[in-house]
């Protein structure tokens, strides 16, 4: 049925709702709700009792939306979840298979299966289960699985696949990013039933962004482009220290960082006695890790179209330069009018696994 236009909208958003394929439902509102590494929700608000009644704890409901039947990024196949029956209007949440991946059966992942295995292949392995769609997840990584890692065990596959994931981490050696550039890897159902592992590259010179946002844009509503600034990764004073060796170190601070926002410091242990290199790896850690970390929300209308890993370019006054940061989450809501909050963020790595990625 075709929702209500927002007035801003170019063209009318088209959504089809039907619960184990067969029984198609009146919907006056859906909420979308997703983050990288989670389950994606959709709420759908009903009207008549008889969209209602079509509605069963554990039914399938799939969502298909869109422009003039273009395929869309809000398609959605879950699993009803919670259904709330009111006065006039009812409520009912459905999360995506991802969920399944949360609640499985213990699995016992053995090491004689993992180690030397690309992580990417393992956690395609561990999330195909109960019907989620992993066809399309081919790409591999690269990155080898190792004793060290400790992922072997008695554990639900999204336990296990979350372990994984603290290892994903990409490192370069091109002309589009520097040395000490890494960056993560997420996973996410983000159309339909389809599982992806994406590595979301903002840092990546020649990437282009899918849309730029400044402040004077006519479809921001709300409170604009709103910063959250985070310093409890940051770090202006670092040691490193020789494994073998606890008196060669090397520390290093920055004065003008501490006299902002106070002395936050950091000991790591590196496998040399080098003092260059340690002094080296000092100062690289000191200059990753030396800002705060900011994150951008941004409300606006018709930007629906943009999902979890997509790039978006902020031309912001207060920054420096324009920065293009992924998307990390989003909610969207579709009624009487077209609303969208996307939460934009740099996935950090902390402290331990930047040192390990320069140790590679």
């Amino acid at each position: 049925m075709p929702i209500p236009e927002s007035v801003n909208l170019a063209e009318q958003i088209d959504i089809t709702a039907t619960v184990d394929d067969n029984d198609v439902l009146t919907v006056s509102k859906v909420l979308y709700k997703a983050t990288v590494n989670e389950p994606r929700s959709v709420t759908i608000q009903v009207s008549d009792k008889e969209s209602l009644m079509k509605c069963r704890l554990g039914a399938v409901l799939k969502i298909e939306i869109g422009r003039g039947g273009g395929v869309h990024n809000l398609n959605f196949e879950g699993i009803i979840k919670i259904i709330k029956p009111g006065n006039q209007t009812h409520s009912i949440v459905a999360l995506d298979r991802i969920t399944f991946l949360a609640t499985s059966e213990f699995n016992e992942f053995k090491e004689s299966d993992i180690i030397g295995q690309d992580l990417y292949f393992l956690i395609k392995d561990a999330a195909d289960y109960r019907d989620i769609n992993v066809r399309e997840t081919l790409l591999g990584s690269s990155i080898k699985a190792t004793k060290e890692m400790g992922l072997a065990g008695l554990q639900k596959r999204k336990d296990f696949i979350d372990k994984c994931m603290e290892f994903m981490v990409a490192s370069f050696n091109d002309d589009f990013h520097q040395s000490t550039d890494f960056v993560r890897y997420n996973y996410a159902i983000r159309s339909g039933n389809k599982f992806d592992i994406y590595l979301a590259d903002h840092k990546n010179t020649s990437n282009q962004a899918v849309l730029k946002i400044s402040e004077e844009d006519a479809n921001i509503t709300g409170e604009g482009i709103v910063a959250q600034i985070d310093t409890t990764r940051l770090v202006n004073s670092i040691t490193a220290q020789s494994k073998s060796d606890a008196n060669i170190f090397k520390s290093l601070s920055n004065e003008d960082s501490i006299k902002q926002f106070g002395p936050s410091s950091a000991l790591i242990t590196l496998d040399t006695v080098n003092r260059g290199e340690l002094e080296n790896t000092a100062y690289e850690v000191l200059q990753s890790f030396l800002k705060p970390t900011f994150n951008y929300a941004i409300t606006m209308h018709n930007v629906e179209w943009v999902g979890l890993g997509d790039l978006v370019q902020l031309d912001v006054p207060v920054l420096e330069k324009d920065v293009i940061l992924p998307v990390v989450a989003y909610e969207t809501e579709i009624g009487d009018t077209l609303v969208t909050k996307l939460t934009l963020g740099e996935p950090e790595l902390n402290l331990k696994d930047f040192v390990r990625q320069l140790q590679l």
